[in-house]
């Protein structure tokens, strides 16, 4: 990589009196089908080197100058303090459940404690580095009550450690590596634990090496040997064990990359295992068994989903509820209910109970309590926990007596400084650019006088069947108590009206993504609700492209963009963990003609054009990102800054020892999370403010 540099030229460029960090050019290309790519930042996808994290560190350095006289700390303060609140996961109140997480409002990770007359604190993450940047993912105590297991991530990354120890004395029993994208569980005797892993990978390869070869193994506690279940049978096949029933009897579930098609395999050994679902044709996702058969959620012929039962006798399936016209999102089975989750037309959960037969039951959740309803529960005999939360109401815990119907809450989570009926949630529809009807959410405080230059946020993601669904975060107090509008569009290639929906945006539909945001900027701007330029616009991940494209195709139409860890090379994503398979929304371009074409005309980092003028731009990533690599974003912004046309700003802030997400501990800690929202807010408010 060093002699690279030898050859090197060196790009230097200014812009808005902004001296960026120098850039190499390489003089690289390369063939795909009969066309030359151009790529001169290839060697960025080495982002490890010396070389890229110096160039990493300056941009960074660059872009905390820049927002020196910004509204940064002001943003940071009310972060900090929205971030304090004192929080219990819902099992702390369920006297079924023997442990619970907490935070006081003071650490940086939950803590996870065990019941007890004198709760013990079993894992306290804040303790394992002094960055707090080694995090706890998941956490499992054996059926006996003598061991747990527990999955941690080192810097944010996707790859896990599991580690188990012996309750009573805090003994060190095993530690297991390479493990990734997998579920904890224990045997009914709890002398093994199964986990998904992949093989080692080279140590400088570590965050880049294309993940295939998972497999199932399972650690004996008795032998302290690490075996081999199942698997190694498909390099692109992925996993997850479930064990059903006093029998045990094994039932896995097969994936593909992300592709949403699936199967399962169940039997009474790994040696015996049949195929009971069809293979590959559409999306199984087993919920529930009882003793006559297994329960899934599909859209096997019923594009909106349904509840199917699989006889564990003959593998027959059965209809226990039927397609709805809205998307059915998750089952719970709860006291002798089956009480259903369906995305209503206003992104509310739309909550519909069953008895176990598929009749319906007059259970019901009382209209004043809205949002995302889900992690129903039994807690006692008649006694029913459910949680709820929007975009401007925090988490409350709710009770539910079966015998009375009274419904209580029985906890509500309170924000420092911030008061939920200061706000008000607008849902309401747009027309995108086919005719389409598109939901969209928007949130303000009632006292702000909104109007054609109020700033406004706009959120969206718009793929992989994943809906976006009402939840409240600490994320965007600061923006809302400072005058803005949070706004969330519910564009097509999510999963909020079914397959159908997820279809209309992805693969050949894929630009539909696109207009559906850009539309909902347009639409907002005809309602007097900010303007083109006092919008910034947002997304992580896929949503990253999202806002990556939408701002290459619309240059210098909005105030801000902020695309987030994105998949900004539509061409050589598949090169990178588990970019490959990622081939149901983006297709193969490397390796199919069809797809190449597509792409290229919708990939960010290529359709950058020389001497346009692009709206200001703040890329962020995190340099151990091992899902999209960071390399998309440093590729992106290096080709940004060298072609922009005008006196906009191009940056980028790289967070270190941080990974894909930013929404959680297992991400990254809580200071974490403040700083990069405050940059990127910050950023935002200093081009959108009027």
């Amino acid at each position: 990589m060093k002699k690279l540099f030898f050859i090197l030229f060196v790009l230097v460029s200014c812009t808005q009196n902004l001296d960026y960090p120098d850039t190499f050019k390489d003089r690289v290309n390369y063939n795909v089908f009969g066309t030359t790519i151009l790529d001169p930042y290839f060697y960025m996808e080495e982002f490890q080197s010396d070389e890229v994290v110096a160039w990493s560190n300056k941009q960074n350095e660059l872009t905390e100058k820049y927002l020196e006289s910004s509204d940064f700390v002001n943003i940071q303060n009310k972060l900090t303090q929205a971030f304090s609140s004192e929080y219990f996961s819902m099992s702390y109140f369920n006297k079924k459940s023997e442990t619970y997480f907490y935070n006081s409002g003071r650490e940086q990770h939950n803590l996870f404690i065990l019941k007890g007359d004198e709760p013990e604190v079993l894992l306290d993450p804040n303790k394992w580095s002094e960055d707090q940047t080694i995090n706890l993912d998941k956490a499992v105590i054996s059926p006996n009550k003598q061991f747990l297991a527990y999955s941690v991530s080192d810097g944010g990354v996707d790859w896990r450690t599991i580690k188990i120890i012996a309750l009573q004395t805090n003994e060190k029993i095993a530690e297991i590596n390479e493990v990734k994208f997998s579920e904890i569980k224990w045997s009914a005797d709890s002398t093994k634990i199964f986990y998904n892993k992949y093989p080692k990978p080279a140590p400088s390869k570590r965050l880049s090496q294309q993940s295939y070869n998972a497999a199932l193994y399972y650690f004996d506690l008795s032998t302290l040997d690490e075996n081999l279940f199942f698997g190694e049978i498909n390099k692109e096949e992925n996993y997850t064990v479930s064990f059903i029933g006093e029998e045990e009897e094994i039932l896995i579930k097969v994936i593909t990359g992300s592709e949403e098609e699936n199967f399962y395999l169940y039997g009474s050994t790994t040696e015996t295992l049949e195929v009971i679902t069809p293979m590959n044709k559409a999306s199984f996702n087993y919920v529930h068994s009882d003793e006559e058969g297994l329960f899934f959620i599909t859209n096997y012929e019923a594009p909106n989903y349904r509840l199917v039962k699989v006889s564990r006798k003959d593998f027959e399936l059965s209809e226990i509820i039927p397609e709805d016209k809205l998307a059915l999102k998750n089952v719970s089975f709860v006291s002798n209910l089956i009480i259903a989750d369906y995305i209503d037309f206003d992104m509310n959960s739309k909550i519909k109970a069953f008895d176990l037969d598929g009749s319906k039951n007059d259970f019901s959740i009382p209209e004043n309590i809205h949002g995302t309803i889900s992690g129903f529960q039994e807690s006692e005999e008649n006694k029913i926990l459910f949680r709820a939360t929007s975009y401007t109401k925090p988490q409350s815990y709710y009770e539910y007596d079966l015998v009375t119907s009274e419904v209580k809450v029985i906890w509500q989570e309170e924000i420092p400084g911030y008061n939920p009926d200061e706000f008000i949630e607008i849902s309401t529809y747009y027309t995108s650019k086919d005719g389409t009807q598109i939901p969209l959410t928007y949130s303000y405080k009632v006292s702000t006088q909104v109007n054609g230059t109020t700033p406004v946020f706009l959120y969206g993601y718009g793929g992989y069947n994943i809906s976006i669904r009402p939840s409240f975060t600490p994320k965007y107090v600061a923006w809302l108590e400072l005058g803005g509008v949070f706004a969330v569009a519910n564009i097509r290639g999510g999963g909020e009206f079914g397959k159908s929906w997820h279809d209309a945006g992805r693969l050949d539909n894929k630009q539909n993504v696109f207009d559906d945001f850009l539309y909902a900027s347009k639409y907002l701007e005809v309602q007097n609700v900010g303007n083109r330029k006092s919008t910034v616009i947002s997304g992580r991940s896929n949503g990253g492209l999202l806002v990556g494209a939408t701002l290459i195709q619309n240059p210098d139409y909005f105030g801000a963009t902020l695309p987030a860890v994105g998949v900004l090379d539509m061409l050589r994503f598949t090169e990178f963990t588990e970019g490959w398979g990622w081939r149901g929304d983006y297709g193969s371009p490397l390796i199919n003609e069809y797809d190449f074409v597509r792409n290229l005309k919708i990939s960010p980092y290529h359709q950058i054009k020389v001497d346009e003028c692009y709206s200001p731009t703040l890329t962020t990533t995190g340099r151990r990102d091992d899902r999209v690599v960071p390399s998309h974003s440093y590729k992106f912004t290096a080709r940004l800054q060298e072609y922009q046309g005008c006196e906009n700003p191009i940056l980028l802030y790289d967070t270190p020892r941080a990974g894909h997400g930013s929404g959680n501990g297992v991400a990254m800690p809580k200071w974490k999370r403040i700083k990069l929202f405050s940059i990127e807010q910050a950023f935002a408010l200093k081009h959108v403010k009027s």
